[in-house]
């Protein structure tokens, strides 16, 4: 129990109290809101788990910043992704949720790799090898491993982060940002090819039989919705922004609130669902009784407790943070036996695909998985139950015929 996060014992008359402290985790714990907790228990798991919890949170809450007022400039590639990120006026403020957590994973690897570089002293040579360096595969975990592929998606996103940072320093009037801004210009990298891998059904089934078997059916639910019915993940799971208004409405915690996520209120008594996505704003409409496995795990949760978000982290109570929902998923899924080059992500991919394998109209496939554009949507708007549905039971009844 003594190598447990942030635990501390204190002495008292009646015995010993059990604290968790988030400046045991971090220095950059200043000004955390919940700088001590005290916990209330003797099991040595649960006590393990509620300061697993807290220190996730924590890390959770200095990754995603902790205010709003940038620091002062110093001259560094770190000091300029800073400004990016906080500056009231950066366009950083109006990426959605989750393509802003895109964008953290590459500025969090600059700032990282190279974030102590003062931007007077970089030149087009230091770009190219920031970029063969970031794209080599990941070190062998043990020895004799052989290497993993090149990491070319890590790296050309990294190079597409600093551009966009780049053109920010550029408006805000940054020193050395019209000539870094210039080199990148007239640089190329190469990309990653068109990303062809997918979940597959018999991956799908066995993360959710895991995720049950592990007690997880927050996880069995979304793996189901996100394959079965082809939904994004951000209209599964939602997602947190910062509080900017001061406002208390909704679900907040922790200086943020969570939206876009599924809620139980856009299940109804039949079975059918109508969600407004986030992404295009179209309605996905279908009958989650159409696929067995979604009747399956939507049945693991008891009438009275359908209230609220669909999807929520049994050991928070909470809607999912994207960093602890993709943690979760990934040890699910690889006690699964799911390869780690498989994503979350690809579910909605392979939804699509056995669809389509399966013979199903291609526009019909469209319409089911939203991609269609909102003038076409509106011409097939009376029949989208119909439609959904006709999916549901080719793809059932091709799982039959492959058998």
């Amino acid at each position: 129990m003594t190598k447990i996060p942030g635990l501390r014992r204190r002495k008292r008359k009646d015995g010993e109290a059990l604290y968790w402290i988030a400046a045991d985790i971090s220095r950059q714990a200043e000004g955390y809101p919940t700088p001590t907790i005290r916990i209330h228990s003797s099991d040595a798991d649960e006590i393990a788990s509620l300061c697993q919890r807290y220190t996730a949170e924590l890390l959770e809450w200095i990754s995603n910043d902790k205010g709003t007022r940038p620091k002062r400039f110093d001259g560094t590639l770190r000091g300029l992704i800073t400004l990016y990120r906080k500056s009231a006026d950066s366009s950083y403020r109006d990426i959605k949720p989750n393509s802003r957590a895109m964008y953290d994973e590459s500025l969090d690897l600059l700032e990282k790799t190279v974030g102590d570089r003062q931007l007077a002293r970089l030149s087009g040579s230091d770009f190219r090898r920031w970029y063969k360096k970031l794209r080599e595969p990941a070190p062998p975990k043990k020895e004799g491993d052989l290497p993993g592929p090149e990491r070319i998606r890590r790296a050309f996103k990294a190079m597409q982060l600093l551009r966009i940072t780049i053109k920010f320093g550029v408006t805000e009037n940054v020193p050395e940002c019209v000539r870094l801004a210039t080199i990148l210009a007239n640089m190329r990298f190469e990309a990653p090819g068109a990303r062809e891998i997918f979940v597959t059904f018999e991956q799908s089934a066995a993360i959710i039989a895991k995720a049950i078997e592990m007690k997880r059916p927050s996880i069995a639910i979304a793996q189901a919705l996100q394959f079965e019915l082809t939904l994004r993940q951000i209209d599964v799971i939602g997602a947190w922004t910062i509080v900017e208004d001061g406002s208390k409405a909704g679900i907040v915690h922790l200086g943020r609130r969570w939206s876009g996520g599924l809620l139980w209120s856009e299940i109804d008594a039949d079975g059918i669902l109508r969600k407004r996505t986030t992404k295009t704003g179209q309605k996905a409409v279908h009958d989650t009784n159409a696929y067995p496995l979604v009747s399956q795990v939507l049945a693991l949760i008891a009438p009275e407790k359908r209230i609220g978000p669909v999807i929520v982290n049994e050991t928070t109570g909470l809607p999912y943070r994207y960093r602890n929902f993709m943690q979760m998923w990934r040890a699910i899924a690889t006690k699964a036996g799911v390869p780690k080059s498989v994503w979350n992500r690809d579910s909605r991919a392979g939804g699509v695909t056995e669809g389509t394998d399966a013979g199903v109209d291609l526009e019909a496939m469209r319409h089911h998985a939203n991609h269609s554009q909102v003038s076409t949507t509106a011409l097939y708007s009376r029949k989208t139950l119909e439609k959904t549905r006709s999916v549901a039971a080719a793809r059932i009844a091709a799982r039959k015929t492959n058998k």
